[in-house]
């Protein structure tokens, strides 16, 4: 028979089990929260803003619909998310200032298909007026802010957005509207002016 000492350290133990339980470990938190927005990534990319389910995102990040709620709050947020994840994962200002211009042309041509991209959600975002203010406003702050403070003056804004209208246009009309020359293997010709366009953009502040 236990003593009573040995009967409260058991109790406990089991407590501390049962709390350890119900409380998920930061790694578990972190790779559900990555599975989420990897989730709502794709199904923001395919139906749009609109049409998104939290249900549908739930089910293909293989968790209950109720922990979307729990690490986002709400589909406005976790819209936010997703595109701020895409932005800052694949920052174009990451890139060697000297070779800007090749390791962005390099980074769409290796694209993998499979991955995730944050201009399928902002061409659909275009159809719904929440989307669009939300989509926009990250632009601004996440994108053409901290591309202008990289770029530098003169003219940084502008410059940015520049670079967000080559980049933008080259995967438009590689992944999302295959057209001939940027679709398939690249031409060398297309990815020498590409590579230049950008690199020129990013040169002149010299």
């Amino acid at each position: 028979m236990e003593s009573k000492t040995e009967q409260v350290n058991d109790g406990i133990h089991s407590d501390a089990a049962r709390a350890e339980a119900a409380e998920p470990r930061p790694k578990d938190a972190a790779r559900t929260r990555a599975d989420i927005l990897r989730a709502a990534q794709k199904v923001f990319s395919t139906h749009g803003y609109t049409h998104a389910g939290l249900r549908e995102i739930a089910a293909k990040a293989g968790i209950n619909v109720a922990l979307v709620g729990r690490y986002f709050g709400s589909k406005e947020k976790l819209f936010e998310a997703a595109l701020d994840d895409l932005f800052t994962s694949r920052a174009l200002w990451n890139h060697p200032r000297e070779s800007f211009g090749r390791e962005v042309v390099n980074q769409f041509v290796s694209s993998d298909d499979d991955e995730p991209h944050a201009l399928p959600i902002l061409t659909q975002a275009a159809a719904d007026p929440i989307a669009q203010a939300l989509a926009q406003a990250l632009i601004r702050t996440r994108l053409i802010g901290p591309l202008a403070e990289w770029l530098g003056p003169p003219d940084a804004e502008a410059r940015a957005g520049q670079i967000l209208a080559i980049t933008a246009g080259f995967f438009t009309y590689r992944m999302l509207v295959p057209l001939e020359p940027f679709a398939g293997p690249l031409d060398p010709s297309v990815f020498g002016w590409l590579e230049k366009g950008l690199q020129d953009i990013v040169d002149a502040h010299a």
